[in-house]
């Protein structure tokens, strides 16, 4: 069983790989960390990814994490397979503060109905 971290390419995604190594600890799971890159995309496409990306790896690893990337056109797949593949218990990402509406996340959690969703505001 494990703690699923979805992460963009910036550096204050870091809060989401506290939290989840914190919830990993507590309940004794193993923490990932994934971001998803659209297919024809450069995986560091934006100016600084490169550096939030290699920051955010520091801190995976820092907070005993796996972090990996995938290619992916259909990112809420994406996201899905990760989480069935690695037995994911609680899901742990960002959401805006103005949030309104149906997004990823929602569709997430009907496609995930056995996962825990701890979604942390910035």
């Amino acid at each position: 069983m494990s703690v699923l971290v979805c992460v963009t390419g910036q550096k204050n995604c870091e809060r989401l790989i506290v939290a989840g190594a914190r919830i990993a600890r507590e309940e004794n799971l193993r923490l990932n960390v994934l971001h998803v890159v659209h297919s024809g995309g450069s995986v560091l496409g934006f100016a600084n990814e490169p550096e939030a990306l290699e920051y955010l790896l520091t801190v995976s690893v820092e907070n005993g994490a796996s972090m990996y990337v995938r290619r992916s056109d259909d990112v809420i797949s994406s996201i899905e397979y990760a989480a069935k593949n690695e037995g994911c218990k609680v899901l742990v990402a960002g959401r805006a503060a103005n949030y309104s509406g149906h997004d990823l996340l929602d569709e997430l959690k009907l496609r995930l109905p056995g996962v825990r969703f701890e979604i942390i505001g910035q």
